[in-house]
């Protein structure tokens, strides 16, 4: 039972994380110790989150942050109500809060009380955790990937990534489970239903990831990978099965030994993909 888990993992003082959504309709990642939790993004609707936590049994008095990776809608449409209604301090960088002061689409403006600013590359000491934000392209006002280290579990978070670059790279190098952002199949996507402008953004420099850019980089650092989940997959321009089927046929491809596969996940984009127990 999801709520079982969920108290095993806290009275054990482990270190868990669940994926509560991951996609254009909107993305929430709840992080979990012994100590407390905090979320990455909230761009699920407010009822919708509620309903997730309590079917796995998740209390909001356990949160106590929320970090925003960028200021687009699916990232951040129930921030406001986890500020206001819920008195969860919001983190982000300063050109993700001249974002979201300048969208028209968000009207509700988390109040000043409630804003936290983060600078890239410098560490957040967060409830044990070390949380190091970073530079990741794309065409938001600002988009940070996070890096997070407890005792010796190192996390990369990299999602709504138009391009890898060295510093992503240098942080994937540190880190022994990631999640990374497999928006689409680039058949798919040049084939598809889409405007071209649309399919340009989607394939620009500052747009999503594919899969084939995807599987290129878990190649590159799979054999100090324990897990891979990839996030943020199409409903339009991907599927689960294509991206983890890319993957699997890069490691082939690259003549990497199957004992250095790491565990590959899709993550579900409208639901809940269940909790993972993080260890080394």
């Amino acid at each position: 039972m999801p709520k079982l888990f969920c108290n095993f993992v806290a009275e054990m003082g482990g270190f868990s994380f669940l994926c509560l959504g991951s996609g254009s309709s909107g993305n929430c990642f709840y992080f979990q110790n012994s100590e407390g939790a905090f979320l990455i993004d909230a761009g699920i609707g407010i009822r919708k989150l509620v309903k997730y936590f309590t079917e796995y049994g998740i209390s909001f008095s356990n949160i106590k942050a929320v970090f925003l990776t960028h200021d687009h809608i699916d990232h951040i449409r129930s921030a406001y109500s986890l500020a206001t209604k819920y008195n969860l301090p919001i983190y982000a960088t300063e050109g993700v809060w001249r974002g979201i002061d300048v969208n028209p689409v968000i009207c509700q403006k988390i109040p000043v009380a409630m804003r936290n600013i983060i600078r890239k590359n410098e560490a957040i000491n967060f409830l044990g955790w070390e949380l190091t934000p970073f530079t990741v392209p794309h065409d938001s006002n600002d988009n940070v990937g996070y890096f997070i280290a407890y005792n010796d579990v190192r996390i990369a978070h990299v999602t709504d990534d138009g391009s890898m670059t060295d510093e992503i790279d240098s942080f994937i190098e540190k880190a022994n489970h990631l999640i990374i952002e497999s928006n689409y199949d680039e058949d798919m996507l040049r084939t598809g239903p889409y405007p071209y402008p649309l399919k340009k953004r989607i394939s620009s420099l500052n747009g999503h990831l594919s899969n084939h850019e995807a599987t290129e980089t878990i190649c590159r650092h799979c054999k100090h990978l324990s897990h891979v989940w990839l996030c943020h997959i199409s409903a339009n321009n991907n599927t689960p099965q294509k991206a983890l089927n890319e993957v699997m046929s890069g490691l082939k491809r690259n003549k990497i030994n199957e004992s250095d596969y790491p565990e590959i996940v899709p993550l579900n984009r409208t639901s809940p993909t269940g909790f993972f127990n993080l260890s080394k």
